[in-house]
C-alpha cells in the first residue's frame, strides 16, 4: 500500500499528504471492510437468527375450538409449542359438578415436564380430553360437546 499509516483494527489506509495513493488501495480497503462486516453480521453470538427472531417476533398463538364431546380431541396448531394454557370459554378454571366433583375447565402444561391433567402437547397438536365419569372425584372438562375453548401456546 502507498499509505504510510493504517488504522489499528482494520488496517485501512491513512494516507499523509505526501502519500500518493493508488486504486489497489481503495480496492484493499473496500474489500477488508466487506469482509469485517460479513463476519459480523454471520456472528450468530452478536445477531439473532431468522428463526430466533420470529420466535421474539410472535412468541405465542391464540385460537379457539368447539369441544366434539369425544374423550379426546386432537387440535392443530402452526407452531410446535413448548407451553399451553387451555380453558373453557365463559368458565371457571375449576367448579364443582351437580355429582360433587371437581370439574376441571383449564390445564397448564409444558411439554418436557408434564400437565396439569387433561391436555398433553404433542408435535404442533394438543390432544384435549374430556371425562363424562369421575376419577378419584375429578373430571377434566376440555372437550365438552359443543363447548367453547381456548387455547395460549408458547414457542
Amino acid at each position: 500500500m502507498s499509505a504510510t499509516n493504517t488504522t489499528e483494527y482494520l488496517g485501512l489506509s491513512q494516507w499523509l499528504g505526501s502519500d500518493r495513493p493508488q486504486r489497489i488501495d481503495f480496492v484493499d480497503d473496500n474489500r477488508i471492510i466487506d469482509n469485517a462486516i460479513k463476519l459480523h453480521f454471520l456472528d450468530t453470538t452478536k445477531h439473532l437468527s431468522t428463526e430466533q427472531y420470529n420466535k421474539l417476533q410472535q412468541p405465542y398463538i391464540f385460537r379457539s375450538y368447539e369441544g366434539d364431546g369425544n374423550e379426546s380431541q386432537v387440535i392443530h396448531l402452526d407452531i410446535n409449542a413448548k407451553f399451553i394454557i387451555v380453558f373453557a370459554k365463559d368458565l371457571p378454571l375449576m367448579q364443582k359438578d351437580t355429582g360433587g366433583n371437581l370439574l376441571v375447565n383449564s390445564c397448564f402444561t409444558a411439554k418436557s415436564n408434564g400437565t396439569t391433567g387433561g391436555a398433553i402437547i404433542g408435535d404442533n397438536t394438543v390432544t384435549v380430553y374430556f371425562d363424562a365419569t369421575p376419577t378419584n372425584g375429578v373430571r377434566y372438562n376440555l372437550n365438552q360437546l359443543h363447548g367453547q375453548y381456548c387455547i395460549v401456546a408458547f414457542k
